[in-house]
Parts: structure tokens; sequence; C-alpha cells
């Protein structure tokens, strides 16, 4: 990683941290990031920042749910620790942000077993046949990017916590059981 994204993701850290410790708990978008922050670059840029320190749990992110699609942000007490201490907790590697891991085929399976369980609850689900199909449709993109011989797993991450999966009884155990195996391999 560049020394300009250390410094970028550094700002934007100081950002996420000054806005908690002066009462504002809600999570922000990458505009008003941009705009407070003086992080040069495009959405993507900052997206891809955002990315890295989520995988290295400085913040978190949850989906917006506003016809933009896009993503909300705000710090973890990683990222509090981080800011206050100065030390960084966890070893950001380029290859998390690019989202090329590598992890085994016998965590590939795991991931995989976990992604048939998620299934088998959308399947016996209450939801609208709409709402199972997408849902479905999720599972399925997540299970086929799982398969390629390079996966994205900032991408398969992302539609993880896609809206449509996220008031599935059951559902968020395996979500997370999935990012632990990849946050495992991402600090290794």
């Amino acid at each position: 990683m560049s020394m300009q994204a250390e410094a970028d993701q550094q700002k934007i850290l100081q950002y996420l941290y000054d806005r908690l410790a002066s009462g504002d708990s809600r999570y922000c978008t990458i505009p008003t990031i941009r705009k407070n922050t003086d992080v040069g670059g495009s959405n993507q840029y900052v997206l891809t920042l955002t990315d890295d320190l989520e995988i290295g749990g400085y913040i978190t992110t949850r989906q917006a749910y506003q016809m933009s699609g896009g993503r909300l942000f705000q710090i973890t007490a990683a990222g509090i620790d981080f800011i206050e201490s100065g030390n960084r907790i966890v070893g950001v590697q380029s290859a998390v942000w690019t989202g090329r891991l590598d992890i085994s085929e016998a965590r590939k399976a795991e991931i995989r077993h976990k992604l048939s369980e998620i299934r088998r609850i959308i399947e016996q689900s209450r939801l609208s046949n709409s709402q199972r199909a997408n849902a479905l449709a999720v599972i399925e993109a997540a299970d086929i990017l799982v398969e390629t011989p390079d996966p994205l797993w900032p991408e398969i991450m992302r539609l993880l916590r896609s809206p449509v999966l996220a008031n599935l009884n059951g559902v968020a155990s395996l979500v997370l059981a999935i990012v632990g195996i990849i946050l495992t391999a991402a600090n290794m």
C-alpha cells in the first residue's frame, strides 16, 4: 500500500474518531468522508480504503437503505485504539484490499458449506417468492465467486451484507462465521 493511501486511511479514521468523540454516533457516507477529510480521488478509491479498514477491523459498515445504494461507515473500538495510540493492531496487506487472499481449499469448502446452510434457511423461510428468489440469487452469486480461481473476497463480503439476508433468523451467525474465515486468512 502506498504512503498516500495509508495517510488517507489515517484521515478517514481520524474523521470518524472525531465524529464519535463529539457525540455523533451516526454512520456516515463516502461523500461525507470526502467532504470532511480532504481525501482526494474517486468514490471507488475511498471505497477501497474503507474496505481495507473494515477488513482490518478499524471500521464497520452497513448497507445504506437509499435508492442510490452505497454504504455507511463508523469507527470500531480497534479504530479508536489506533487513533489514540498510533499503533496498528492488525497489519493491513495490499492483498486484503485487492481481494486476493490465499485461502486454502479446505477453508473454501467450509465457506461453501456455510453458504449451503444459508441456502437451506432461505428455502425454509416464510419469505415471499420474490424475496426468496432475491436471497437465493445473492447466495448463488457468492457461491459462484468462491468457486473462481482467485475469489474477490471483498465482493463476497458485500454480497453477504445484503439487506435481503439481514432479517433471516440464523443467517447472521453463518455470515459472521464466513467473515471470520476470510479475516483469519487476511491476517495471516
